[in-house]
């Protein structure tokens, strides 16, 4: 008898002064992938919008190197206070 094993999916989570990022994956890289996606997206509105602001905010890929990434992770159906699963 083979056992059901629940969906499991993964937060990565940044804060900045202004926002909260988060993206959302199967595994770390995939959230922390989406994650860095809003964030360019994100950045290439604004320096469409303030050209001069473009030395100030960094490329995704630099984004790690400035901010702390924390994944959580999480399965489907789960119940969670604190980050702590209670169902």
């Amino acid at each position: 008898m083979s056992e059901h094993q629940p969906a499991h999916f993964v937060v990565a989570q940044l804060n900045t002064n202004d926002y909260i990022w988060q993206g959302a994956g199967r595994t770390e890289d995939e959230a922390k992938a989406a994650l860095l996606a809003a964030w360019h997206q994100h950045r290439e509105q604004v320096v469409r919008q303030h050209p001069a602001l473009a030395a100030t905010l960094p490329e995704a890929e630099q984004l790690p190197s400035h901010f702390r990434v924390h994944c959580t992770h999480y399965v489907l159906g789960g119940g969670y206070r604190d980050g702590d699963r209670l169902v």
